[in-house]
């Protein structure tokens, strides 16, 4: 029984020499690894202004899509109806004559309805 406890204490002795050996190896090639690269001369950050320039494209695509969908209006408003008679002359006059569905919109430009009450409220259309 004493020669079993004495094989059992000398092997886990080996094992924590085997750990501490591949420790220090380890740490050896760390110590050896090539430093990290810096940034790049050539790599600039970019300005803040390219999430405006993705408005502006989201702006268009809204204008081109309650413009030519059928979807993202409502029956004509009684006030309006008044007004019929004369041919509106721009977008946002048809917009506001026909009334406009401000969800369908945003669903369909996948933005909140604040967002396209927002870019409507820009474009001087009533939403």
């Amino acid at each position: 029984m004493n020669d079993a406890i004495a094989l059992l204490a000398i092997s886990q002795l080996v094992c924590l020499g085997a750990i501490f050996y591949l420790y220090t190896q380890v740490q050896a090639l760390r110590r050896l690894a090539p430093v990290r690269r810096a940034q790049s001369t050539r790599v600039h950050p970019l300005p803040e202004p390219t999430h405006l320039a993705a408005r502006e494209a989201a702006s268009l695509a809204a204008r081109h899509a309650y413009a030519a969908s059928p979807v993202a209006r409502r029956s004509p408003r009684p006030a309006a109806a008044a007004h019929q008679s004369a041919a509106p002359s721009t977008l946002a006059d048809r917009v506001n004559e026909l009334g406009l569905d401000v969800p369908a919109l945003a669903r369909r430009m996948h933005k909140s309805e604040e967002e396209v009450r927002l870019l409507l409220r820009r474009q001087g259309i009533a939403g």
